[in-house]
């Protein structure tokens, strides 16, 4: 009998975790389903007469009518997936006009708590379906050299000033990023130098991404990318160029990118080589936010690094401070500055300069918020 109650022992044992697993798995669909709930209730008594009961404003509506504007329609699942909740937080916190939208999205931080905002929120979220989007809340700031993950819909005009002996080469490019059903982006450059008393347009860069993996709750994303160069002058070779990216979101104060990148002459395989870079964000700062420092790592890996004396390091190293500045009440019209400073093989530059001008016209016309 003693035989047998220990064989029958991993039996019991099972039965008792499967009951705490079943338990505890009932008990957080419980709260969560009590969340959703109580962020309904409040949806429904301080937000669905403007917004629909469904999250889809009725523009026919008298109300929607005497308001002047068409409040946002959380049933888009692009819309509803554009931002996160930390976002949308502000606006309902402190009311449109404070991020340069309608006044006649009035402000609740008076009048709910936040855990109330924060399970409206959660509801809300819900109302743009079942949808493979990726969440807003890992847009996460564009760095000057790391690839970003993050499909968007943007222009960005980008400067490089170089401090080097001889011609001091400024570099302009213009990149226009544009997305394409739930997970592709695509992506159209061009890039023009100035270079002494020589000023040429480099290379025209068509490209794509397409976001391999993205987890909302675990705060990351994964993305591929390529374009290729095409030469716009005869000095210029035809590059291709691949590239892996990756976001991740540490905690609420800090945020983590990393990319690595081919860079393959197709003419000239000695001008080849790849580049990482990661960077690390600061974004934890007080509303109104508008300036979040960051620091980027850059390593440079020659395919052909030379011979004897004129031999180059395996690894070019760079170091680049850099802040994004919020020019806009919402963000949406942004700079990004910093300079880029050689660890190694300091005969490269002395050091570069880079601005960034950034504008995500999804999130409204350039010349709105200021």
């Amino acid at each position: 009998m003693g035989n047998r109650f220990k064989r029958a022992r991993p039996l019991w044992r099972g039965l008792e975790l499967l009951f705490a697993g079943t338990l505890f798995m009932g008990i957080g669909t419980a709260a969560l389903a009590d969340g959703t709930q109580r962020g309904a209730e409040i949806f429904a008594a301080n937000c669905a007469a403007c917004h629909g009961t469904a999250g889809w404003p009725d523009p026919d509506s008298a109300l929607v009518r005497s308001l002047g504007v068409v409040p946002a329609d959380f049933s888009d699942a692009l819309f509803n997936s554009r931002e996160g909740e930390s976002e949308w937080k502000l606006v309902v916190t402190h009311g449109g006009a404070a991020l340069g939208f309608s006044d006649k999205m009035p402000a609740f931080g008076e009048s709910l708590s936040e855990d109330d905002i924060d399970s409206v929120l959660t509801y809300i979220k819900t109302l743009g379906g079942q949808h493979d989007y990726p969440d807003g809340s890992l847009n996460l700031f564009l760095p000057i050299r790391t690839k970003k993950a993050f499909p968007e819909d943007e222009w960005v005009w980008k400067q490089r000033y170089s401090e080097q002996d001889g011609d001091n080469p400024w570099k302009n490019t213009l990149e226009y990023e544009f997305r394409l059903g739930q997970r592709w982006q695509g992506i159209l450059e061009v890039n023009y130098t100035k270079k002494g008393d020589r000023s040429d347009f480099g290379h025209f860069e068509p490209g794509f991404k397409y976001v391999l993996s993205h987890d909302k709750k675990a705060g990351r994303i994964y993305t591929l990318g390529v374009q290729a160069g095409v030469p716009l002058n005869s000095d210029a070779n035809w590059e291709f160029l691949p590239y892996l990216a990756v976001g991740k979101i540490i905690n609420d104060e800090w945020i983590f990118q990393g990319s690595g990148r081919l860079k393959l002459d197709l003419e000239d395989s000695d001008h080849s080589g790849a580049e990482f870079a990661g960077i690390v964000h600061w974004v934890h700062t007080p509303w109104p936010r508008r300036v979040f420092p960051g620091l980027e790592l850059v390593a440079e890996v020659p395919f052909e690094r030379g011979s004897g004396s004129q031999k180059e390091d395996a690894i070019q190293w760079s170091l680049l401070p850099q802040a994004r500045i919020g020019l806009t009440q919402r963000g949406h019209v942004a700079l990004n500055v910093g300079v880029e400073l050689p660890l190694n093989e300091r005969d490269r530059y002395d050091w570069r300069a880079y601005v960034y001008l950034i504008w995500d016209f999804a999130d409204g016309g350039f010349f709105e918020a200021w």
